[in-house]
């Protein structure tokens, strides 16, 4: 058919704004759908990372299955308490890695070693539209320092048997719940108080293998403030409430150390126990607090063992619900080699569709709210998306320092070496310190 002169130009001024539009959205895309929308790879790009499972590698090895520029892209998993060595040890050869998955609470350490995205590229606004909110923790005052991948709630695996057996059908919503009403009943101490069946581990630091998480759930349940940033730094306020003279620092060692004091009531774990998770995997806990991800883990260790999740306990007189979560995201390095190859892959992987298989294969949950919103049919993966949109994390300076100190406070409350506020203090101090 033959065009009109009026009809042709129309044609050759869509075309036209078609092409503008396309080149626009290539210089910042918000959620690239795939790497046919993305700007291929150029170059070798090395990712290291201490997200757990196999969903970042699967990923990487299915891109480069489909798509030729990926076969230059690589990923290594490092246990995360091996992370921070083998990366500057790296560095310092020049062997490192172009861009890192990190947790946040390795990013005050590894800050002044990364790129964060100007809020000219990646605007505010958009961040607190595509994130859950913890996820928010990445956006410091000079840039985003990380591109949200995945978070990875606390939450409360009970066994269903124990429960049932002592006429509970269901775990505790709140604190009140579980010390109140069940706690007595699934208790097991034998008369010299010997404990035969704990209800839940706290009260001691080293033989609990979340004790950091669990400490920063009750913080952050308490309303702590947290850590935050100013011109003069970092300013820790985990020991203030806005608008409250309430102490959640003191409140929640003072809670986590009485379920270790034999002489309390609600005496429940102490040291001679190997670790929480072991106990609870041999039917010694009726309560475990560990993350989400460990759920497939905690199935292959005992196939036999009839447990769930729910989401932590909270205050029965608290007006939002919270827990702690650790947050995953990709950050570029400032030493990488090729950080145009890299910026491509970071910007496929952090898609919704990439980063949400990511999450849910490494048991995670995805950080895009969009994910959370399509839900999930996973065995766990319900109560893990319903609390990944309430968790929150803290910039602590250094996850070795920070268990030192919060270990040391345990202890010394434990032995009566310090007073509940001597310790709280001396913890302040250190922490102000090892920033």
């Amino acid at each position: 058919m033959k065009l009109r002169p009026f009809e042709l130009a129309l044609v050759i001024i869509f075309i036209v704004m078609g092409l503008a539009a396309l080149m626009l959205l290539s210089g910042y895309d918000r959620a690239p759908s795939s790497p046919e929308g993305s700007v291929a790879v150029t170059g070798q790009v090395q990712i290291w990372g201490v997200m757990p499972g196999q969903g970042m590698q699967s990923m990487i090895t299915s891109l480069a299955d489909q798509y030729e520029s990926y076969e230059n892209v690589s990923y290594r998993y490092i246990q995360p308490d091996q992370f921070e060595d083998r990366l500057l040890n790296a560095l310092a050869d020049g062997t490192g890695p172009d861009m890192i998955l990190m947790n946040h609470e390795d990013l005050v350490d590894m800050r002044r070693r990364l790129v964060p995205y100007s809020y000219d590229v990646v605007p505010q606004r958009d961040i607190r539209d595509l994130y859950v909110e913890g996820a928010q923790i990445f956006a410091l005052r000079d840039g985003l320092y990380a591109l949200p991948i995945a978070v990875d709630p606390l939450v409360m695996y009970w066994n269903r048997d124990i429960l049932a057996t002592e006429g509970f059908l269901q775990p505790p919503r709140t604190w009140e719940e579980l010390l109140n009403v069940q706690f007595d009943d699934l208790i097991k101490r034998d008369f010299d108080r010997t404990i035969r069946r704990g209800v839940v581990a706290m009260g001691e630091y080293g033989n609990v293998r979340n004790s950091f998480g669990v400490l920063s759930m009750l913080l952050t349940q308490g309303g702590s403030a947290g850590v935050v940033e100013t011109d003069r730094g970092y300013e820790i306020k985990l020991q203030q409430v806005v608008g409250s003279n309430n102490n959640p620092l003191r409140s929640a060692v003072d809670f986590y150390t009485r379920f270790g004091q034999p002489s309390n009531t609600y005496y429940s774990w102490n040291r001679s126990f190997s670790e929480d998770r072991a106990a609870f995997v041999g039917e010694q806990l009726a309560f475990y607090f560990g993350y989400a991800s460990e759920a497939r883990e905690i199935e292959r260790l005992n196939p036999n063992l009839n447990f769930d999740i729910a989401e932590v306990p909270q205050g029965a007189a608290a007006s939002v619900r919270r827990t702690y979560g650790r947050f995953y995201g990709l950050a570029l390095l400032r030493s990488s080699d090729n950080p145009t190859g890299a910026y491509a892959v970071m910007a496929q992987l952090n898609s919704v569709q990439t980063a949400a298989s990511i999450a849910q294969v490494s048991g995670l949950v995805p950080a895009s709210r969009q994910a959370i919103s399509a839900g999930t049919n996973d065995t766990y993966g319900r109560v893990a998306y319903q609390s990944a949109g309430i968790a929150y994390g803290w910039l602590n300076p250094g996850m070795n320092q920070t268990d030192d100190i919060f270990a040391t406070v345990i202890s010394d409350i434990n032995a009566n070496r310090t007073s509940l506020d001597e310790s709280v203090s001396d913890a302040l101090d250190r922490l102000e310190r090892a920033y």
